[in-house]
């Protein structure tokens, strides 16, 4: 074992033949450095800076990878002085490479992973930016308000990781005495990659859908302003579409882009958006067995924040709810929303883990407690738009018990990572959000006729 750093356990790595966690083993204090470490630089170790609190880090939490493709989380001590040691780290990385490398794996027999065959053959993607066809033109919208520095820093990240035919098109929300469109200029000036669109009317779903109105691109992602994308987050998206033609949607992994105060340590801890490392092929016709609500528990799949469609596809679902949505009475649920929508018009979604975005969690109780309340008012408002307009309203009636132990029982998948530790008042207010929603989506979706 590595010694332990402020009681932070670190298993070491070199003695499992899959040492990596799905999901971030946190048991320390902030601040905790987070980087992707990729054993095919060959790098022996890192030299981290202080903290932005200016504290030394007390942990670092590296994502693993190989070529650029998560093999999963290793959590390693960091000295006094800033460095980490990564030796040990490669062959470990290579023997978890090669289980998932194996047919078996990617064929979907692991009992942990959904079939894949859709996605095609290993060779699909292992070369994500290999084509045997022209690439479509795909258009990226992030949606803000009035965030410019938030905003200017995910596009360049999204220009630094384009591959192929690509245009940014950046919605402002809250456009007035903004100056996000003046901030795009002077930063960009003369790309011709970057669109800049004006929504007056307030709502998350209006300004995608704004942004999917002047969209050019056969292939349109969504991401927002919190968040940096990887750079190979436009090459895996295209390889997901290209490997099958029923994929009419495609979701990816959501990461922390920090971890320095200690409410967003807890967000990861209880309430990551990491969906795992195994790709995976949604369908009505193909049910994951792991899932008795499927597929009304949609927040499986993947989150807004990460989310791209065929455009034709998305325009004949008539894009985002209007009545769902941050910045709408129901306060979120228009990613759930989008995405039963889609399975019920006979579409295929899929999860592909090589397609990462960085998020930056809320970094204070008070905002962390909003997010709480809003992720249950959201689910709720959705659920309640099923209910009252869906196609499938006597399942959900069905399922209702089973939705009820879902979010209350410890032992459910939704809660069995919190423990005891989760704080009870969280619990209690998404619960009250999810109480809230139905009222909510009402009031929404009334809207001026109230």
């Amino acid at each position: 074992m590595f010694p332990a750093t402020d009681g932070l356990a670190v298993t070491n790595h070199a003695w499992a033949a899959n040492p990596f966690s799905c999901g971030p083993v946190l048991d320390g204090k902030a601040p905790i450095a987070v980087r992707p470490i990729d054993i095919e630089e060959g790098v022996a170790s890192l030299q981290l800076p202080r903290s932005r609190s200016g504290e030394p880090y007390q942990a670092l939490l590296g994502l693993v990878r190989r070529n650029g493709r998560p093999l999963g989380w290793v959590t390693l001590p960091v000295t006094p002085a800033g460095a980490v040691s990564l030796e040990g780290l490669a062959p470990a990385a290579e023997a978890a490479g090669e289980l998932f490398d194996a047919p078996a794996v990617l064929n979907g027999h692991r009992p942990d992973a959904q079939p894949s065959e859709a996605l095609g053959p290993p060779g699909a993607h292992n070369h994500l930016t290999a084509s045997r066809v022209p690439e479509p033109l795909l258009t990226v919208v992030v949606a803000t308000c009035a965030n410019v520095r938030s905003v200017v820093r995910c596009v360049q990240a999204i220009l630094e990781g384009v591959a192929g035919r690509c245009e940014i098109v950046v919605v402002e929300n809250r456009p007035s005495g903004s100056t996000v469109g003046l901030a795009l200029e002077e930063r960009f000036r003369g790309d011709e990659r970057i669109c800049y669109v004006e929504e007056h009317r307030r709502g998350l779903s209006r300004a995608r859908n704004a942004g999917l109105d002047v969209a050019r691109g056969e292939l349109v992602a969504f991401t927002d302003d919190d968040v940096v994308v990887d750079p190979g987050w436009v090459p895996a998206i295209r390889a997901a579409f290209a490997a099958s033609s029923e994929v009419g949607c495609v979701t990816g992994l959501i990461l922390p882009l920090e971890l320095e105060t200690p409410t967003q340590v807890l967000v990861e801890r209880f309430a990551s958006f990491g969906k795992g490392f195994d790709p995976r092929v949604y369908s009505l016709d193909r049910p994951p067995p792991e899932q008795p609500l499927f597929p009304y528990t949609a927040g499986y799949f993947g989150s807004g924040a990460n989310m791209a469609f065929r455009t034709d596809v998305l325009r004949g679902l008539g894009g985002f709810d209007a009545a769902l949505g941050t910045g709408t009475r129901a306060r979120g649920g228009e990613d759930l929303d989008i995405c039963i929508r889609l399975l019920h018009a006979g579409g295929h979604l899929a999860y592909e883990p090589r397609a990462i975005v960085w998020h930056r969690h809320p970094d204070t109780e008070a905002r962390l407690r909003r997010q709480v309340f809003d992720y249950g008012a959201g689910m709720g408002a959705m659920l309640s738009k099923q209910l009252l307009t869906g196609p499938d309203r006597w399942t959900i009636v069905s399922r209702a018990p089973q939705g009820i132990r879902y979010f209350t029982d410890p032992e459910s998948r939704k809660n069995a990572s919190r423990g005891s530790v989760f704080p009870g008042s969280l619990n209690r207010l998404e619960r009250a959000g999810l109480l809230y929603g139905p009222v909510a989506y009402l009031a929404s979706r009334l809207g001026p006729r109230r």
